[in-house]
């Protein structure tokens, strides 16, 4: 018998990160979840051996989302019960779970390595077809996008099966479902602790991350250093779509907080919307000098963020100090 199912997905409100775009991909039509985001996603942390910009507490998303039940089961245990991980994943959707995993995106006929070199990355799986032997997943696929599309059973059963490492991180797969989270508010401190931290690049405590890392407006402009440094590479196009992100989701954040607590100062949203146009046009040039390698263009990118960076503390500063009286 023909079995289908689909479990629901909505608009994401960041992507940069596949784990982004899972979690609020699962509860971004839940309005109860907008206080969680404004809560977070302040901090910008940069980590070294990874050479890679994050949203701060990266690691941490999938225990600490209110509206999410995350469980994680390891590679043994599917083994030692199912005869396939296929069927383990069939399974869990049956029971109206979302499943993530990493896979080898080599054998990923939609991602750009398929057949031609070796890629371990996080995939999202939210539904399937037993007729056509098809997933539906979601990730990065179209050029760092945050997509929605198909791929077989096998090309995952393949891709999941070819990671052999000694880290049982990348073998665990994780099982998301929705929880309802009654009482869930906009909390100001926290909001005004961590836009501070943001701005003075502080680091941020955390006994289970030990990599040597770069925190809030310093980790920006460390990427302005890098450019400079490494003018013969190209530029990672994922950091420039986290900061166009945090400056998007910080103006959603000023307006939420003037239309829901009623706070004066719409002045603020019009001069950061400045900022997002400038990181919007950053962002541009990030793409163009990756096409032409144009120094000139090297140059206006630097210089743009050192300007952007400058006005939107000044900007900041002047609406913590409005929420603060």
């Amino acid at each position: 018998m023909m079995v289908k199912i689909e479990l629901p997905i909505q608009d994401t409100i960041i992507n940069t990160f596949n784990v982004y775009g899972s979690i609020s991909s699962i509860i971004s039509n839940n309005k109860k979840c907008f206080p969680w985001f404004y809560n977070n996603f302040i901090q910008i942390r940069y980590v070294y051996d990874w050479d890679t910009f994050f949203f701060d507490n990266h690691h941490l998303l999938l225990d600490n989302c209110p509206w999410l039940n995350h469980h994680i089961v390891p590679r043994f245990v599917i083994e030692s019960k199912w005869d396939s991980i296929v069927d383990f994943i069939v399974d869990s959707i049956k029971l109206g779970h979302y499943v993530y995993l990493y896979v080898d995106r080599y054998f990923i006929s939609a991602s750009k390595a398929y057949l031609k070199w070796s890629h371990v990355h996080e995939i999202f799986i939210y539904g399937f077809n037993s007729e056509s032997k098809r997933f539906l997943i979601a990730d990065n696929l179209s050029d760092g996008k945050y997509v929605q599309t198909e791929c077989t059973f096998e090309e995952i059963a393949q891709g999941h099966n070819a990671i052999e490492v000694s880290n049982h991180f990348f073998l665990n797969i994780h099982l998301l479902s929705k929880k309802e989270e009654e009482e869930y508010t906009l909390n100001l401190p926290q909001i005004i602790l961590s836009i501070e931290n943001y701005l003075n690049s502080v680091i941020t405590l955390d006994v289970s991350f030990k990599e040597k890392t770069l925190f809030g407006q310093n980790a920006i402009l460390f990427s302005v250093d890098k450019m400079i440094k490494d003018e013969n590479k190209l530029l990672d196009k994922r950091a420039f779509h986290l900061f166009l992100e945090h400056k998007k989701l910080m103006l959603s954040r000023i307006n939420y907080l003037i239309h829901v607590n009623e706070l004066k100062y719409e002045h603020v949203s019009e001069s950061y919307k400045d900022i997002l146009r400038r990181f919007e046009i950053i962002k541009n040039l990030s793409l163009r000098y990756n096409i032409t390698k144009d120094r000139d263009v090297l140059f206006r990118i630097r210089d743009q963020i050192l300007d952007g960076l400058y006005e939107e503390k000044l900007i900041l500063d002047e609406m913590i100090k409005l929420i603060s009286k």
